[in-house]
């Protein structure tokens, strides 16, 4: 009944054209803050997981360690983890601290040396825009470099030629000439890489085999990397591996690896959540107005509904849905808005990145019907609120 009061109320021929005036500018006023909302948390949600994406190209899956590395020739322990339940490709990588030079530049960087069914692992093609990211091809050892370890080095061709690599090996260090345990190599580079701004200064590939040779870890390897197969639960394999190959392994998800970031962004969305929250509250303000003024425009048929034995409490009601009704076009109106500049974003790319970038050149966007949801109710609760006030407060006056 009380709905049915509001909406004949909200559509009814006014009185005085300016409460017309009035209704409209805060239906719009609430508009623009929804809308941005959805614009802002879905750009973040782009930017989100195009990082998540970038630490694809360093970060498997799953990540397992042991003290004392790994023996690359032990058939049986490979076959041991292969066999896990979800576990669709591996990888052994070594990775050490090593200096490159080309020309008269110098870089330190990680080096990671890396086998064959390393891209069935971490899909390092889809972030090479530059050559290819063949590090082993045949008899030959190649390297690739981050995009900021390539720019570093002043290296703007896959021609420009060999790159000096440079480690202690795991040598004895001399007491008089540290120089003795150095060991150093030649390699062609053969592709570059984009990733994430930690690693893009300070990375490299090269093969597993190369790798040995410069460290001097003959057969041998820090980590083994797992693919977990799609349609499996990346905690759940994590959990079988440690069941399967015993406490004296370390197997660690990407996520938890890297949980302080991904804590960062998460606190980062809330901010931009509760920061847009606040201008929403502000301009939901002005749904306040626009009851005081319906409510002064109906004052004859609220003693009408007095006299037929309604209360003051069925009255408010009225009016509080009323500004519901109105606010709540206005938040539809500007989750359609949100919505839409969104997905043509989405498609069409409009908005350009400002410097370019080797991966995307538009701002990346990712509607989440979790946030449409929270949006929504969000701004409900906060129109429900402005409108408790003004009805509450204009009803007592209307009864003195």
């Amino acid at each position: 009944m009380q709905w049915r009061f509001a909406l004949k109320y909200l559509t009814s021929r006014k009185s005085h054209s300016v409460i017309n005036i009035i209704a409209t500018v805060s239906l719009l006023a609430v508009v623009v803050p929804v809308a941005a909302m959805v614009i802002l948390l879905s750009v973040f949600n782009g930017f989100e997981s195009l990082v998540r994406d970038l630490y694809k190209a360093v970060d498997a899956d799953i990540e397992i360690t042991t003290q004392g590395g790994f023996d690359i020739t032990d058939e049986s322990f490979r076959a041991k983890v292969a066999e896990v339940q979800g576990v669709e490709a591996l990888s052994f990588i070594t990775e050490r601290q090593s200096l490159l030079s080309y020309r008269d530049n110098r870089v330190a960087v990680r080096l990671r040396g890396v086998d064959e069914e390393y891209e069935k692992v971490v899909p390092i093609a889809s972030f090479t825009p530059v050559g290819n990211c063949v590090v082993q091809l045949g008899d030959i050892d190649r390297l690739m470099l981050a995009e900021g370890v390539a720019y570093e080095l002043g290296m703007y061709s896959m021609a420009a030629g060999d790159v000096d690599i440079y480690s202690l090996g795991g040598g004895q260090i001399g007491s008089i000439l540290p120089t003795f345990a150095m060991r150093s190599e030649s390699l062609d580079v053969c592709g570059v890489f984009v990733i994430d701004q930690q690693h893009a200064t300070s990375f490299a590939l090269t093969s597993l085999r190369a790798a040995n040779r410069i460290f001097g870890t003959e057969n041998r390897a820090d980590r083994l990397l797992v693919k977990v197969a799609s349609g499996e639960q990346h905690p759940r394999v994590a959990e079988l591996l440690k069941s399967a190959l015993g406490e004296e392994f370390d197997v660690v998800l990407r996520e938890d690896k890297n949980e302080g970031f991904y804590a960062i962004m998460r606190y980062e969305k809330w901010a931009i959540f509760f920061v847009s929250l606040l201008v929403l509250i502000v301009a939901s303000l002005s749904i306040v107005g626009t009851v005081i003024m319906l409510i002064i425009e109906k004052r004859e048929e609220q003693k009408t509904l007095l006299s037929i034995g309604a209360d003051s409490r069925f009255i408010r009601g009225v009016f509080v849905r009323e500004g519901l009704l109105i606010s709540g076009v206005g938040g539809a109106i500007g989750l359609v808005i949100g919505v839409v500049v969104t997905l043509l974003q989405y498609h069409f790319g409009f908005v350009k990145l400002p410097n370019g970038n080797f991966l995307v050149e538009n701002y990346p966007v990712e509607l989440q019907p979790l946030d449409l949801l929270m949006i929504f109710v969000v701004f409900l609760l906060v129109a429900f609120g402005v409108s408790m006030v003004a009805t509450s407060t204009m009803i007592k006056e209307n009864k003195r």
